[in-house]
């Protein structure tokens, strides 16, 4: 036995927060980076499109990389494109469904694609360890966990982010608890790394089957209805089909996000548009026809989502009327409360009945509750258990919940940037230096923090500049994002310019003269406007 031979986690995205997933395994000569995606900003960034995981690390080292996909939500395969730019040699290992997704994105970014795709009884060694998927159930299709076995270490570890512990699923094959218990449960130490979304859900989470009789039900009445729901979830989307053609209806959709799954679903062999009442908006001939479904995207209020354009009365050919019914089949993503709230309140003031999870089955989570993990835990018997996939209090929840029901069980609270180190004898708990995540804008471009706080102070303050012209000894003052009201004191504003720059201070130099001028300007808005705005000065 080689007693170098020592296993790494590293956390650098993803636990501690809800998104930006990266989790890194290594070994003395190889790193398999498993997932890279792509963090939504909760704060306002002023326009930054996403956050993704500082890679310094993986720069500064010889090993081999490899990237390995669980599936193919933003949150995990969101910033592929970014890392195969800086790794370009990088294998990728993935399911054919995230596959076929990525190749949307890397086509848009004029980029080529190179991967393998796995299926679930594929394996793959890297110096002493064995890595092997396993399907696990979730709210996309072919979503995995991964087993990692180390012979040497007599050590398993079972990595699985997101899934829910679903035993009857719709349209694909129950959560593989049996894979689980036949690799990873033969060995001494067993290290589960945990999804802990919802472990301050008591009982268990519906499964998706469970929609059906709800979907039923609703499409069969003579009501013109709009759906609402992720338009990732491609087996939700099938039950909602499967019920409209029962009931003899058509199914349109409104949102390219749902062009975007349907198209790489169809090419990954999961989906046969053929086989459903699909019809493009374009194509229907009376919007108002209640034998016409709407499925639309913007289930969490989403600014450009069609959901908003409905509600506002702003998409085409779609007025809102009295009795018309939205089906919600999805929950407010913590922090999108507000804005859910709001298209709730405006669809109502509009006359339309409104279904929600809380009125009826019509919403399935993707991640397990407390119940769920008791029956996964209790069938797999790891001996140490590390929650992952949440933020930081569901972390110190799932790791209470854990010491509360299975108190023999070893359980340790990490965040981003810790991890452990498995030797043969003993795990250690280590930190890498933190990075801060990299805010993404415009075209894939990187923008530091600061200028964020220019941003920020510009869009609260608004901007005020100053033009001196040496030649001809005039200037010109240009204000944007100022009240109205304060363009009535333009010309004191001038006349104070004038004084400061071609009288009190005509002997000093152009530096100190554009400087003192931003000063005085800026105290000069204080005290008209109860704020500083962004004050630039300069001379042409």
């Amino acid at each position: 036995m080689n007693n170098q031979n020592k296993i790494k986690v590293c956390f650098m995205g993803g636990v501690g927060e809800i998104g930006s997933n990266m989790t890194l395994i290594e070994t003395p000569n190889n790193i398999i980076v498993i997932d890279y995606g792509i963090l939504f900003p909760y704060d306002d960034f002023f326009d930054i499109n996403y956050l993704i995981v500082d890679t310094t690390y993986l720069e500064q080292t010889d090993k081999k990389i490899t990237l390995f996909i669980t599936h193919g939500h933003e949150d995990h395969i969101g910033a592929v494109h970014h890392l195969v730019k800086k790794f370009p040699e990088m294998e990728i290992l993935t399911p054919s469904f995230p596959y076929q997704l990525l190749k949307q994105r890397f086509e848009q970014k004029k980029m080529s694609l190179k991967a393998k795709i796995y299926k679930e009884d594929d394996s793959f060694s890297f110096e002493f360890i064995k890595i092997s998927p396993v399907h696990v159930t979730h709210s996309i299709p072919q979503t995995f966990g991964v087993i990692i076995e180390a012979k040497e270490l007599e050590t398993a570890i079972l990595f699985i982010s997101d899934f829910k512990y679903d035993l009857q699923p719709f349209n694909e094959k129950p959560f593989n608890t049996n894979k689980i218990k036949e690799s990873f449960g033969t060995y001494k130490r067993r290290i589960a790394f945990l999804d802990s979304t919802n472990i301050l859900k008591a009982g268990k989470t519906q499964s998706e089957s469970e929609l059906i009789k709800s979907f039923e039900e609703l499409l069969k009445e003579n009501k013109r209805t709009f759906i609402t729901q992720f338009a990732s979830n491609l087996n939700r989307m099938i039950i909602i089909l499967d019920a409209a053609k029962k009931h003899k209806k058509k199914v349109t959709m409104i949102g390219r996000s749902f062009s975007k799954y349907i198209e790489a679903a169809q090419e990954a062999e999961l989906f046969n548009r053929a086989d459903f009442p699909i019809i493009e908006f374009e194509s229907v001939q009376n919007y108002n026809d209640p034998k016409v479904i709407y499925i639309v995207t913007g289930s969490q209020g989403e600014h450009l989502g069609a959901l908003q354009r409905i509600a506002r009365n702003e998409q085409k050919n779609i007025e809102v009327k009295e009795g018309d019914r939205f089906i919600f089949s999805s929950k407010p993503i913590p922090g999108n409360e507000d804005k859910v709230y709001r298209i709730y309140n405006q669809l109502t003031n509009l006359g339309a009945d409104l279904i929600t999870f809380q009125d009826k089955l019509v919403h399935a989570s993707g991640h397990p509750a407390q119940e769920d993990l008791k029956a996964l835990i209790t069938a797999i018997k790891p001996t140490h258990i590390i929650p992952i996939h949440g933020e930081s209090y569901f972390l110190k929840k799932h790791k209470e919940f854990i010491k509360m029901n299975f108190p023999l069980i070893e359980s340790y609270f990490l965040q981003n940037h810790d991890g452990i180190e498995i030797s043969e004898n003993e795990i250690k708990i280590f930190k890498n230096d933190a990075h801060e995540p990299l805010l993404i804008h415009g075209n894939d471009l990187i923008i530091e923090k600061a200028k964020i706080s220019e941003r920020r102070k510009l869009a609260c303050n608004g901007l005020v500049v100053i033009s001196f012209n040496h030649a001809k000894e005039n200037y010109t003052v240009t204000t944007q994002g100022l009240p109205l009201s304060a363009e009535e004191s333009m010309l004191k504003l001038k006349d104070y310019i004038s004084y400061t720059f071609y009288s009190e201070l005509k002997k000093r130099d152009y530096e100190y003269k554009q400087e003192q001028v931003r000063i005085k300007v800026r105290n000069f808005y204080h005290d008209l406007l109860g704020y500083k705005p962004i004050v630039i000065v300069h001379t042409v």
